[in-house]
């Protein structure tokens, strides 16, 4: 029987929610009379298809009321059908509240009241929002969280980097892995973790000039992370003084008065380091700014001297590091620099720890002992026991492991070890030789014989212009430059092999493929610094397609910085830089984990010229054609000079080649020493670092995500295609909810499922579930109302028409600051539950999906009228739902609590052995970790399940 309207009552109108909470004015002669208070306006239905669902508050509900502060409702008692909430303010006063002067603006987001308001969903908007609550709580518990949307390869020391740090509420680190390993990387990975986290808001990032726009690109491209550039011009737009100006013209005292900090305009900021070191206004108003993050790249180039004469982008460094948290400097081999340069990175991070250089000194030499033991336990534990030196170091319990020969005592004594005395808090560093799976290097020599105006000259001409020939053949260098003649046989006898030529200048590169192109018909594109974003991105993208690209790409200098073309055949340096690190970069495009095949590296250069001696010197002295350079800042350092006048005198270089190359074996040696070693073992722990990555593999769920991706398209209004395999076509539609996809261009976007797709084609976006894309999305879902509430009818045999199944979802949640990262300890799935009249929970008997199956969509203009009818079981069926929740709540209360108690004194007692040994580890570092556990536990104890979704669903 329907629920009759009476006047006084509050009902909301199911297809119009917007119309606010109305009040029944009269109902006679099958007719009900309705005025909605909140946009005065005034409604007549018939009373038998009345499109209005009643609202009934039930204690614990807040309810509102004009200018007084919001109520919660304790108490709910029905006179002559209305109803009088007896409802409790802030003080505990208790307060009776007739429905008649509750206030007419009302929001109904609970899924319980929208369900009981009649305001319900399509059920595959039911079924989009189960579906994304799930992915959320499985991402939430997810070890992996942060570092799988990156595009990026799956490299196992990246990822054991980038975890081990992210995991650290405040990171202070120096990332030094050898040249090609992927610093930048590492750092991107760290910074993605902690950012989509929320554990870090504000990063800067301070990088040499020119790598500016290289990590403007990598984040964005790699970790979707939108960072600003900011120099001068930019802060001069927000603050025009300046500190580098003639006081005469203008008035100093006035500028300073309306000074405004361009700093605080961007939350992710990167910005050359020489600039702001040459204009110490910027550098205070950066420091002033407030962040939550630091990374400096290169961070070997600034030096220190310890009588404090340090240089200005030092003494920035510092004022920056004592007021920012958290710190990340990359930096080539730190002891390129030797002892006093690594020792002036450690101490921006740790200014107490490292304070004393000859202290410092002393302590690396014990590290050759630690490394001794770690080498004799890996080739046999037995004759290791007969050190005396190894009871110095492990326990007892340890030691008799290592005695009865368990399967994993060798690894735990040498994680005990490393972990006591390696120096992986501050510092981690990777080695090609540790890392493995690297390409050979194979050099193709092409002596060329000079131009006759070129012979002619060249004992006149500067240095740069004897390496870069074109810069004096005149303004048809292309016709006369055996270079380009030479290329060209290159390029049509391998016409199946794609080639990447990298030169010095943007308008040789320019020239060059015109020439190629237009001249001789080769596919070919142009690569360099005045082209746009996009336009280096379509240039990579056509280079990248293995059917239709270009057989050549010709870049710039820039093009030796941040891409990956790992796939070319050939590299050809049409020219050779002066510096080896630069050099190292462009091999570096080609030279990368996980390449097929050799890197062919092709020099043509003329015959007895400057080009021929310095090809010597980089093949004979640094062998940088052989094998990786990571001594170069080292040797440039000592023969850069003299290197230059053997150069551009034409001098005979043999005498300093051989005295470069035993030098350099001087330095390949000092850095294979075994305090590196133990480096090497801290930085990645290969087993730890194998299950990581494993772990991102199994989390990527293509298939998965591609059916959710479809299921959001079609829910959201927006048109998609598919365009090859695991590869999807997204666009705009007309009817969008456009707040939703604030992240898709207006032009669409092509977004593949499949990581090394992803990798090769950079103008493809790479769909993962921590895509902004994604997120947003699901964010709008789960925090809003979008889908809570659904009802269905339902066609079961055995069961009587009129039957209820009430279908919920429990999602846990803690209210806890994200650095103490609670949600690792929470289950990974909802509560379902489905309950019938008898209080039946039969989840375990009829999953989501079947259900799903079953259930039948309900006409709308049916649904005030059942509402109605179905009310008061309705009510007590939500009441059922409700107290199972919240012995479900109870029992995960405990759960989560266990197993972080049992994490906890873990690493308590990882930490007490460690403090023992290593100075890192202090009293103070103990009690901070006590702290951060009893937050833990107190947040943790207040865990509640909050009911997210809710289906009726009734047998017709």
């Amino acid at each position: 029987m329907s629920e009759p309207f009476i006047a006084g009552q509050r009902w909301i109108s199911t297809p119009e929610p917007d119309l606010g909470l109305g009040i029944i004015l009269e109902a006679i002669n099958r007719r009900v009379v309705i005025a909605f208070p909140a946009v005065e306006e005034e409604r007549t239905y018939a009373a038998d298809r009345a499109p209005l669902s009643r609202v009934q508050f039930q204690p614990g509900d807040e309810i509102n009321v004009p200018e007084l502060a919001p109520l919660k409702v304790r108490e709910v008692q029905e006179h002559n059908g209305c109803l009088v909430y007896f409802s409790e303010d802030a003080e505990g006063n208790v307060h009776p509240v007739p429905e008649q002067i509750l206030s007419a603006q009302i929001q109904l987001h609970s899924a319980k009241d929208r369900l009981l308001a009649g305001q319900l969903d399509h059920p595959r908007r039911f079924q989009l929002r189960v579906s994304t609550i799930e992915q959320r709580n499985r991402a939430a518990a997810n070890h992996s969280r942060g570092l799988l949307g990156a595009r990026v390869e799956l490299l196992p020391h990246q990822f054991y980097i980038a975890d081990s740090v992210a995991q650290r509420a405040q990171p202070r680190v120096l990332l030094a892995d050898e040249v090609g390993l992927g610093k930048t990387i590492e750092a991107g990975l760290i910074l993605h973790q902690q950012y989509l986290d929320e554990r870090i808001k504000r990063i800067v990032i301070l990088v040499p000039e020119s790598l500016v726009h290289q990590w403007l690109v990598e984040m964005r491209r790699r970790f979707n992370l939108n960072f600003s550039i900011f120099n001068e011009a930019r802060c001069r737009e927000i603050d025009p003084y300046r500190d580098d100006a003639d006081t005469i013209f203008f008035d100093e005292e006035a500028e300073k008065e309306i000074e405004q900090n361009p700093f605080e305009s961007e939350q992710l900021i990167i910005a050359s380091v020489d600039w702001l070191a040459e204009h110490p206004r910027r550098g205070q108003q950066l420091a002033d700014a407030g962040w939550d993050t630091l990374v400096v790249d290169e961070a070997h180039h600034l030096q220190w001297q310890e009588d404090g004469n340090s240089s200005k982008g030092y003494q920035l460094l510092e004022k920056l590091c004592a007021s920012i948290p958290s710190v990340l400097l990359l930096t080539a081999t730190p002891e390129n620099a030797g002892i006093e340069g690594h020792f002036a990175r450690l101490r921006l991070l740790d200014p107490e720890r490292y304070s004393d250089l000859n202290a410092f000194r002393q302590e690396q030499s014990s590290y050759s002992d630690i490394s001794e033991l770690i080498g004799s336990l890996q080739e046999d534990a037995t004759a290791a026991l007969a050190n005396p030196r190894l009871a110095e170091y492990l326990d007892t319990d340890l030691l008799s492991a290592l005695q009865q020969g368990s399967d994993s005592a060798v690894d735990d004594a040498i994680a005990a070890l490393l972990d006591r005395f390696g120096t992986g808090r501050s510092l981690f560093r990777n080695s090609r030789a540790s890392v493995g799976g690297f390409p050979a290097r194979r050099l193709h020599e092409h002596p060329l014989e000079a131009p006759a105006l070129y012979a002619q000259v060249a004992p006149e001409l500067e240095l740069a212009a004897q390496l870069q020939p074109e810069l004096v053949l005149g303004e048809d260098w292309t016709s006369s430059d055996p270079r380009v003649q030479w290329l060209e046989k290159l390029l049509l006898q391998e016409p199946d092999a794609r080639t990447l030529l990298i030169c010095a200048n943007t308008e040789t590169a320019r020239e060059l493929e015109l020439f190629m192109r237009l001249r001789r018909g080769i596919a070919s594109a142009v690569f360099h610094e005045e082209l746009s974003l996009l336009e280096r991105d379509r240039a990579a993208a056509y280079f990248a397609d293995p059917d239709d690209g270009a057989q050549l790409l010709v870049c710039s200098e820039i093009g030796s910085e941040g891409r990956n073309f790992q796939f070319a055949e050939n590299l050809v340096l049409f020219d050779l830089p002066l510096n080896p690190d630069l050099l190292e970069q462009r091999i570096g495009r080609l030279d990368r984990i996980g390449r097929v095949g050799e890197v062919n590296i092709h020099v043509p250069y003329y015959s007895g010229s400057a080009q021929q001696d310095l090809l010597s010197w980089y093949r004979d002295a640094l062998a940088i054609f052989d094998e990786p350079c990571t001594i170069g800042s080292a040797m440039v350092n000592e023969f850069d000079a003299r290197l230059q006048q053997c150069l551009t005198s034409n001098t005979d270089v043999g005498a300093l080649i051989t005295q470069g190359a035993q030098r350099a074996a001087e330095l390949r040696a000092e850095l294979h020493s075994g305090r590196n070693r133990l480096l090497e073992l801290n930085s990645c722990r290969k087993a730890v670092a194998q299950r990581l990555v494993a772990q991102v593999e199994e989390e990527q769920r293509s298939g998965e995500l591609a059916d959710y991706v479809e299921q959001l398209a079609d829910q959201f209004g927006l048109e998609h295609e598919d365009h090859s395999d695991n590869t999807i076509i997204l666009r705009p539609g007309d009817h969008m909810i456009s707040d939703a996809f604030s992240q898709l261009p207006e032009e669409g976007l092509t977004g593949t499922f499949d990581r090394r797709r992803a990798l090769s084609r950079e103008d493809m976006a790479f769909l993962t579930w921590e895509h902004p894309l994604l997120r947003d999305a699901m964010d709008l879902i789960a925090n809003g109302d979008f889908g809570s509430a659904c009802i269905a009818t339902l066609s079961v045999k055995g069961l009587p028409p009129g039957t209820l199944l009430l279908e919920a979802y429990y999602s846990p949640a803690v209210r806890a600051p994200v650095s103490l990262q609670l949600d690792r300890y929470l289950p990974t799935h909802s509560e379902r539950l489905l309950m019938d009249a008898k209080g039946r929970n039969l989840a375990d008997k009829v999953s989501h999906q079947q259900l799903n199956g079953l259930c039948q969509k309900l006409k709308r203009s049916l649904i005030p009228a059942l509402m109605r009818q179905i009310r008061d079981p309705l009510t007590e069926l939500l009441n059922t739902v409700e107290a199972q929740g919240k012995v479900t709540e109870s029992s995960w209360r405990q759960q989560a609590l266990e197993n972080y108690n049992k994490q906890r004194n873990s690493e308590r007692s990882r930490l007490q052995a460690l403090a023992q040994r290593n100075p890192d580890i202090g009293e103070e570092a103990l009690q901070h970790f006590d702290t951060s556990t009893e937050q833990g536990q107190q947040y943790l104890s207040q865990l509640q399940l909050n009911l997210n979704a809710l289906r009726l669903a009734i047998v017709s």
